[in-house]
């Protein structure tokens, strides 16, 4: 078996609250082989960036597994965090080696409905970046997301852009664990939410090489 086949599984399971979430940690082996784990830490860390907040986690050694579910349950406070996208991360020693990293689906800790922007901007206008061209089809906002709909090739992200700067956006592989949206021709990009405060929304396309297209604005300054 291939030396980068994962060893165990951890899937993070979880129900949220007004004030917490509750759940746990699902570990079996996933190489066919029995393993003795360790969890090492587990945390609430904000996407894209910043803070990861721990929580107590049981501190013993145990043995996952191949065809056997090992619940590890869970609960963290999350009433005090600033509305934002988060996941909870752990980390597990196998076999008492280096700890391997885990992540959940994420979850969003609501904006104030009056704070953030809602709607849809029917663009439907091309952006050059050298020699590629792509196609802003729209951008609909939403109480925790900006997402951007677009057409074209090659590694890019269509970004968000408020009064010159670029909101922060939710990572491919984070959103990769939400429930896949339904087929649609069209690419997306997510970021933050517009707030209801901007004076100017504009959308621009930004290489993974760092090139990127002027911004083309979107809504009236």
């Amino acid at each position: 078996m291939s030396g980068d086949a994962p060893q165990i599984e951890v899937r993070t399971r979880f129900e949220r609250f007004p004030a917490s979430l509750k759940g746990a940690f699902v570990m079996r082996g996933a190489d066919g082989n029995p393993h003795g784990i360790r969890l090492m830490s587990a945390g609430i860390s904000r996407l894209p960036v910043g803070e990861t907040r721990t929580f107590p986690i049981e501190d013993r050694s145990m043995d996952v597994a191949p065809n056997r579910d090992l619940f590890v349950p869970f609960e963290v406070g999350i009433g005090d965090l600033e509305p934002g996208w988060y996941e909870i991360r752990s980390a597990v020693s196998v076999d008492a080696a280096r700890p391997q990293e885990f992540a959940s689906r994420p979850f969003v800790m609501p904006w104030p409905r009056n704070d953030v922007r809602r709607g849809t901007i029917r663009v439907g206008k091309e952006l050059r970046v050298g020699k590629a061209t792509f196609r802003i089809e729209r951008v609909e906002l939403s109480a925790d997301a900006s997402t951007v709909f677009w057409h074209g090739e090659g590694e890019a992200d269509a970004i968000v852009v408020v009064e010159g700067s670029p909101l922060e956006m939710i990572p491919r592989e984070a959103l990769a664990r939400l429930p896949a949206p339904r087929p649609s021709p069209e690419r997306r990009t997510v970021s933050y939410p517009v707030p209801r405060t901007a004076r100017s929304v504009a959308v621009a396309v930004r290489l993974r090489s760092g090139d990127g297209s002027d911004p083309l604005l979107v809504t009236p300054a």
